[in-house]
């Protein structure tokens, strides 16, 4: 089964919690996989560049892994997460979400698409 696939209906629960606005699966390149479009795009690759500098932060002041990035606005949570070596999960929330809710289903969607 293709990634997107797998990843898309591995998606499915963490898109029904309540204030979770848009999952996108995205290249470490910037490129979107699972939905294509200007918005995406756009998202994708400004995500990628940011996820860079923030592990090369980390890295810099030996400070272990990145393990997940956690942006918060006045609009909104963005959460991204690495998974496997060549992909990345984004995921729009607005400022209500469910956190803990979002990280604990987005584990398991990872978790779902590297074992299929």
């Amino acid at each position: 089964m293709k990634i997107e696939t797998t990843f898309e209906k591995a998606l499915i629960p963490i898109n029904r919690i309540t204030g979770v606005k848009e999952s996108v699966l995205a290249g470490l390149d910037g490129i979107p996989i699972s939905k294509i479009d200007k918005d995406t795009s756009i998202l994708s690759a400004t995500t990628a560049a940011a996820l860079g500098a923030v592990k090369e932060m980390v890295r810099s002041i030996s400070y272990g892994n990145l393990e997940k990035l956690i942006i918060e606005t006045d609009s909104g949570k963005i959460i991204v997460e690495e998974f496997g070596e060549k992909h990345l999960i984004i995921i729009l929330a607005e400022t209500n979400a469910n956190i803990g809710m979002i990280r604990v289903m987005l584990r398991k969607a990872v978790r779902e698409c590297i074992n299929n």
